[in-house]
């Protein structure tokens, strides 16, 4: 295991989401790059909070994934994603965490 996804599972699991929801998310995060693990960690040491945020955004995804024929809550989930880094960087082109 990376050091990277070993911080990550650390600072997951001394969040506030639930047992289950650290369950899941660990479970989901070796299988990104290197790279975003890394970035993950810079985030969320910044701001715990977000670990949160990351979760819904996790979960609403699994499950328009797991809807069958809807692509619509898909691109509802990627449309505020899009429009929640616009307004960041509208607020401060140089958004540091």
């Amino acid at each position: 295991m990376s050091k990277a996804l070993k911080k990550l599972k650390f600072l997951v699991s001394k969040s506030d989401l639930s047992p289950e929801d650290q369950n899941d998310l660990l479970i989901f995060l070796p299988i990104l790059p290197e790279p975003v693990l890394t970035e993950l960690n810079r985030v969320f040491e910044a701001k715990p909070k977000l670990i949160h945020e990351f979760n819904e955004n996790f979960k609403a995804k699994v499950n328009a994934l797991s809807a069958e024929r809807d692509t619509s809550a898909w691109d509802d989930i990627i449309e505020q994603e899009a429009e929640t880094l616009r307004q960041v960087d509208k607020k401060n082109k140089n958004y540091d965490f």
